[in-house]
């Protein structure tokens, strides 16, 4: 087993509890920015669901943990699968493959609870979620998931007790136990589960939400934790492969947060490519759904294996990707609205998923994890043929979202759940930085989401 050092382990707390926007290089601000609004569009987009709802109703707001609220903000975060910034990961081809974590949707609870409560300002806001996040996403890239699990709530509870110590304004030392105490509480579930459509994936984030802020009380108490266990957890346990290294050396100088993605879909991102390679052999051509008579698919093994067709629930949706291409090509994208029940419903979606043939095709899967190409040949009931090859889906360093597309899959995301001149005051806010005696956004937001929320 490698063993994470004391030194290295405090290192985490003294980066997290050190960061100030000023001396971090204006492409990492500015990356974050967009990944803390894409994070928010997607919780704010889950909690258009109605199960999201009656989950706020059932369980208390407050108290003591789990809460209500961040139980369900955390279960909000993950509902819509569109949360982005994926850690990367050198065995991103091991079949199945390495997923990534996620520590966004398990800090931007955190942040939207204490926003609720008291004044924290959206500066400190952006702070807090950068600092916990870009350790999360080291946790993730230093260790090697078992297979077969799923990362929700196995890396993000010790991100989100990184984010309560530090909206708390706790020491170095404290974030160092926390973090590593909400670490030693990993939900380890599996990845069949979201597969075959099992929407409990979602309380994972809540779950691993609450056990970070508990970790952050107990640490703020006086309790102090050596990284004995983290250690066995992440290199043993439920990660293999733990690189002490990668999880806290060059702090502040190399960003793991910036080699993440954006997602431009609200699905699973092993479905990304065909999406945008459908969205290529249709450019130009004018044709929509009722045009289409079949669509063939040919893709890495994983994405391959995501052939389902009938889907028994929004999640199962999310992870078809006959269904997913039939969304796409029916309503033009991927967002919150095409998997509400009206949307899950239609039955034209459903015909249409039924004439998309996925294979698999050998030399694409060879290519992980450098590549994730697909091949999509579209056939047109006027007899013409169409067809387009990408290598990688957009969203990655290499081929980012620029920041219009990030404002606008927010607004999709968001809908009507937001009045428009407060979504807008939100992009502006979170693009381009507050303006002038505006740094509350994100508080004002929130508390009018929460209280139409927990009214119910």
């Amino acid at each position: 087993m490698t063993a994470l050092d004391d030194e290295r382990a405090a290192a985490l707390g003294a980066f997290a509890t050190g960061l100030r926007l000023e001396d971090v290089p204006g492409e990492v601000t500015d990356f974050a920015r967009l990944l803390l609004l894409d994070t928010l569009g997607a919780l704010l987009g889950g909690l258009r669901y109605p199960a999201v709802r009656r989950l706020a109703r059932a369980l208390p707001s407050g108290g003591s943990l789990p809460s209500g609220r961040l139980l369900t903000l955390g279960a909000a975060a993950t509902w819509l699968d569109a949360d982005s910034g994926g850690s990367a990961h050198p065995q991103g081809g091991r079949l199945p493959p390495v997923p990534t974590a996620h520590p966004a949707p398990h800090v931007l609870p955190v942040l939207l609870d204490a926003a609720a409560r008291g004044p924290v300002g959206d500066r400190r806001l952006l702070e807090a979620f950068l600092a916990a996040t870009e350790v999360g996403m080291r946790a993730g890239g230093a260790s090697s998931l078992r297979p077969g699990l799923h990362p929700h709530g196995v890396h993000g509870p010790g991100s989100a007790a990184l984010a309560a110590v530090l909206l708390d304004g706790g020491t170095a030392a404290e974030a160092t136990s926390a973090f590593l105490l909400g670490s030693s509480q990993p939900v380890a579930a599996t990845l069949a589960v979201p597969m075959g459509g099992g929407t409990v994936r979602n309380a994972w984030t809540g779950l691993g939400v609450c056990a970070g802020v508990l970790a952050a009380r107990r640490a703020q108490q006086g309790v102090v934790v050596r990284p004995g266990t983290f250690s066995a957890l992440f290199d043993g346990a439920v990660c293999t492969d733990l690189s002490p290294a990668l999880l806290a050396d060059d702090l502040g100088r190399r960003w793991e947060v910036v080699d993440s993605y954006l997602k431009p879909y609200a699905c699973a991102r092993w479905l990304h490519p065909a999406l945008d390679a459908v969205r290529a052999a249709l450019a130009g051509t004018g044709a929509d759904a009722g045009d289409i008579a079949a669509v063939e698919v040919a893709t890495f093994a994983f994405a391959a294996s995501l052939s389902d067709a009938e889907v028994r629930s929004d999640m199962h949706a999310r992870f078809s990707l006959p269904w997913c291409v039939a969304t796409l090509l029916v309503d033009g994208g991927v967002d919150a609205a095409s998997f509400l029940p009206e949307g899950l419903a239609r039955p034209a979606v459903g015909e249409l998923a039924r004439r998309v043939a996925v294979t698999e095709e050998p030399a694409y899967s060879a290519a992980l994890p450098d590549e994730r190409p697909t091949r999509v040949t579209v056939r047109l009931r006027d007899g013409s043929v169409h067809t387009a090859e990408v290598r990688n889906a957009r969203g990655n360093p290499a081929d980012p979202l620029s920041g219009a597309e990030v404002a606008a899959k927010f607004a999709r995301n968001v809908g009507d759940l937001v009045p428009a001149p407060l979504v807008e005051r939100a992009v502006a806010a979170l693009s381009r930085g507050p303006a002038a005696g505006d740094d509350d956004v994100l508080a004002r937001l929130t508390r009018g989401v929460l209280a139409d929320l927990e009214a119910g």
